[in-house]
């Protein structure tokens, strides 16, 4: 009896210091990893601001959206018509002086027209039946000389397009307003965070951050004609507007005195 309760205690001092030895490690490792961190100071106060701006630049391209649709009772009969037309259609344009690989199908379909009964009293209603289809077709024509974009559309309109469903004015090059941009509003940006800092008695210092929030030129104009004009169709391109935005991120500091 003696024996057996001389190896237990033999064992339970051989755990003991097992565990003895495995919480100074532990205790030794915690320690050297908080020596080596960086010491946590406070947070860095700074401002965060968003600088808008807008440049005007005439543009030099216009985009038409233009084509037709027919109705016929034969499916066939409808693809053909409307086939023919943008046939004329097309050619009529590049007899305006534009290039062929300027000029390519945007859209395309051909669809069931239903006739819907009204229905009448004591009778069940009618379903829906096919009475004709509707085949359209219509083309995105880039127009690289402005002064010919009525001349265009009145071509198309002529040779038998009966839908004008888009004009736009692009720029084809747009770095540099796109960069003037970028730079005005950083500049209100800069405004906006001095501005800010001035009222807390504070400068700004360094930049810690800066992100372009996004740059857009869009201009859409449009129109809808189903008829020839009567006279040539006048354009007045105007001028685009190139929109960035531009967000910074500045260190406030206390001023120096």
């Amino acid at each position: 009896m003696k024996r057996s309760t001389s190896k237990w205690l033999k064992r339970r001092h051989r755990r003991g210091a097992g565990l003895a030895l495995a919480l100074a490690a532990g205790l030794l490792a915690a320690t050297a990893a908080a020596q080596s961190a960086p010491p946590q100071g406070p947070a860095v106060p700074f401002v965060a601001v968003t600088g808008n701006a807008e440049v005007a630049a005439a543009p030099d391209r216009a985009v038409v959206s233009l084509g037709a649709v027919v109705e016929s009772q034969q499916a066939q009969d409808a693809q053909k018509q409307i086939a023919q037309i943008m046939q004329r259609v097309i050619r009529d344009i590049k007899a305006q002086g534009v290039a062929q690989e300027k000029i390519r199908t945007a859209g395309l379909s051909l669809n069931p027209v239903y006739s819907h009964p009204a229905p009448r009293a004591g009778q069940e209603p009618e379903a829906p039946r096919i009475v004709g289809y509707r085949a359209s077709n219509t083309v995105r024509v880039q127009v690289d000389d402005l002064e010919r974009v009525g001349a265009v559309i009145d071509a198309g309109i002529a040779a038998g397009a009966n839908q004008l469903t888009g004009l736009s004015f692009e720029l084809s090059d747009d770095l540099k307003p796109r960069s003037r941009a970028l730079q005005l509003a950083a500049q209100e940006a800069r405004s906006k965070a001095e501005a800010i800092a001035a009222s807390l008695n504070l400068q700004l210092g360094e930049v810690l951050e800066v992100r372009e929030e996004g740059v857009a030129a869009p201009y859409p104009v449009e129109r809808r004609m189903a008829a020839p004009a009567a006279a040539g169709t006048p354009i007045q391109p105007g001028q685009v507007q190139v929109n960035a935005a531009v967000h910074v991120r500045y260190r406030l500091a206390t001023p120096q005195k």
